[in-house]
């Protein structure tokens, strides 16, 4: 058929977009990495601001900035795999 795309080309876009896909992946994956160890360093802090003794300026530090860290790792998770709330309407990234 006249209207059948050249094979050379069509190997040229499939490796295009795999090489795409790969990239959102190997990002997605970094990110994913990178925000499991905040939510881990969070749970850490947070546990050690609730922990202690008595309560001063330190651990209230420790116990807030655990809870943020959390929250960025989590928002982050979702903003980066399209999640809810964070997901885009046309399925784009």
């Amino acid at each position: 058929m006249p209207s059948d795309i050249p094979d050379e080309q069509l190997e040229r876009v499939v490796r295009r977009a795999v090489r795409a896909e790969l990239d959102l992946l190997a990002g997605r994956v970094l990110w994913t990495l990178l925000s499991v160890v905040g939510i881990s360093v969070g749970v850490g802090l947070v546990s050690m601001g609730l922990d202690a003794a008595k309560w001063n300026f330190g651990t209230v530090v420790f116990t807030v900035l655990g809870i943020w860290l959390v929250g960025l790792g989590i928002r982050t998770l979702l903003l980066k795999w399209d999640l809810p709330p964070y997901y885009s309407e046309n399925g784009l990234s």
